[in-house]
């Protein structure tokens, strides 16, 4: 069996001798996920469950709406904050010690390999950096989670993707997605297994941005193998590695896809969607921005402040382009304002927010109005997602969007890392 395909057996509800694509198997879930976001879902606020499983198993966390932004949602986080008390939850992350789910889990030591995680948020395939398993759920099947500690999944077919080499200056891990999101296309219903000797060049949040833009293609899972990496990141938070999961020899897979992490360019999708909608800088360049954001679950890390301040330090944005950067996590934020990063970042003209999903998902913190165009490192370009359904979005790497916050337009970033490319 693969990667997936052992975790999803390991916690099988029934004793099953075998799991193959196209099985329906019940699982018992290792920790499930209530968001701050559960409050827009009227069934829930109106009847949640009495009792929950298990309280040291249930995490909640305030991350969309983050703080408030409207009497309902501050009316629905009071009305959460009372439950957490009403069941007994210990792990409940609420404004200023917590941030974006998926990034908070892994860095408070809450995710483990072999683990499954339920959530509602659709990017919980992030939980694949660390070799465990998460896809997004619907708030009906959470509340049965709450409950019962189970849910269910079909088994999908595998695609295993090679990663070779590894990345040059001025190029990321959100340019291998690119690169995969218009090689692959759509994954709906399939799972992406990662391996090859380039994945030993990436770190865990790199390997997370992967994983986790892999929901936009549709996927279920997107695994990561345990490695010397993986092993180090757990060494230094003091966490255990006896769960961790490897595929078996002559696993299974339906088919295989290889990239040459040398020869990647930085990527940009195209406005709307991003399976097979996806160019180098070069042939995007000269499109004019109006707003350039940073952050996200996927891109909110302290590599995407670092890389951001690098680029912009002793530079200052375009007057005519709006910088907006979110960190993932309060304690990124926290390490990004001692490193000096957040200093740059503001002295070059950009906006540095708390920890939440704001701009991302088109809540609150920087929507975009009527014809604008915005160039961005979050995780989704269609229509309305960051505010108006006029607006155009380019998702591209953390310094694509620095560099092109600078010129006001979309350029190349690696002219500003040293990668000797031509002004545009």
């Amino acid at each position: 069996m693969n990667i997936v395909e052992k975790i999803l057996y390991s916690h099988s509800v029934e004793k099953i001798q075998h799991l193959e694509p196209g099985d329906i198997v019940r699982v018992k879930v290792d920790l499930a996920v209530l968001l701050d976001i559960a409050g827009l879902h009227h069934e829930f606020m109106r009847n949640p469950p009495k009792y929950i499983f298990d309280p040291e198993k249930v995490v909640v966390v305030f991350d969309h709406f983050v703080p408030a932004p409207t009497i309902d949602i501050a009316d629905s986080h009071k009305k959460i904050r009372k439950l957490v008390n009403r069941w007994g939850v210990k792990n409940f992350y609420d404004y200023g010690v917590g941030g974006i789910s998926h990034a908070l889990l892994a860095e408070k030591g809450l995710i483990l390999p072999g683990m499954i995680i339920a959530n509602t948020d659709s990017h919980t395939i992030a939980m694949g950096a660390y070799n465990s398993l998460g896809r997004g759920l619907g708030m009906p099947e959470l509340m049965q989670v709450l409950c019962s500690g189970e849910t269910w999944y079909i088994v999908g077919n595998t695609i295993k993707v090679n990663l070779e080499g590894r990345l040059l200056p001025g190029t990321e891990a959100k340019d291998i997605f690119l690169k995969m999101a218009q090689d692959l296309g759509d994954t709906t219903n399939k799972n992406i297994e990662f391996h090859g000797t380039g994945i030993e060049s990436l770190s865990i949040d790199e390997r997370a941005v992967i994983s986790t833009m892999c929901a936009e293609l549709g996927a279920e899972f997107a695994v990561f193998p345990y490695d010397n990496v993986l092993e180090k990141y757990l060494d230094e938070l003091g966490l255990s590695s006896k769960g961790k999961v490897d595929a078996d020899v002559g696993a299974i897979y339906e088919s295989e896809y290889n990239i040459n992490l040398f020869e990647l360019q930085p990527m940009v999708a195209l406005p709307d969607y991003v399976s097979r909608n996806v160019k180098t800088v070069s042939e995007v360049r000269d499109v004019y921005i109006d707003q350039a954001t940073i952050g996200s679950c996927a891109n909110g890390r302290l590599h995407d402040l670092k890389i951001a301040a690098q680029i912009l330090r002793g530079r200052k944005v375009s007057k005519d382009t709006r910088l907006i950067v979110t960190p993932a996590t309060q304690e990124i934020y926290r390490k990004a304002l001692s490193l000096g990063y957040i200093r740059d970042i503001v002295e070059a003209g950009g906006i540095v927010t708390n920890a939440t999903c704001g701009s991302c998902f088109g809540g609150h913190m920087g929507l975009l109005g009527d014809g604008e165009v915005a160039i961005t490192s979050t995780t989704r370009n269609f229509k309305g997602r960051m505010g108006s359904r006029n607006a155009k979005i380019y998702l591209a790497s953390s310094a694509t969007v620095a560099a092109s916050a600078i010129e006001g337009k979309i350029v190349d970033p690696r002219k500003y890392l040293g990668g000797g490319i031509p002004a545009n």
